[in-house]
């Protein structure tokens, strides 16, 4: 039950924070906005995360898992709240 919880909060945790990243920092990089990215950023995070889910008793492959697709799907987030605002953030 612990471990659903973590992965839980692992997967709200990066995704509202990998959101709020790609608005406000990534908002004028092309190659941040492809199609590709949010896979490659989830992946990413996944196997920066998989040392330490395999070295904490707590926090296992499902946190590493839900870590990873909360950064995938915040980059994916962010790329349509970008594509929805103007160039100083204003909702069109």
């Amino acid at each position: 039950m612990l471990e659903l919880l973590l992965a839980g909060g692992a997967a709200y945790g990066s995704y509202k924070y990998t959101k709020s990243f790609v608005v406000k920092k990534l908002r004028f990089i092309p190659k941040a906005r492809r199609g590709l990215a949010p896979w490659v950023a989830g992946v990413g995070a996944l196997l920066v995360a998989a040392p330490l889910a395999a070295a904490l008793p707590l926090i296992g492959g499902l946190t590493a898992a839900a870590f990873g697709a909360g950064v995938a799907g915040g980059v994916y987030a962010g790329d349509r709240e970008v594509e929805k605002t103007n160039i100083w953030g204003d909702r069109r």
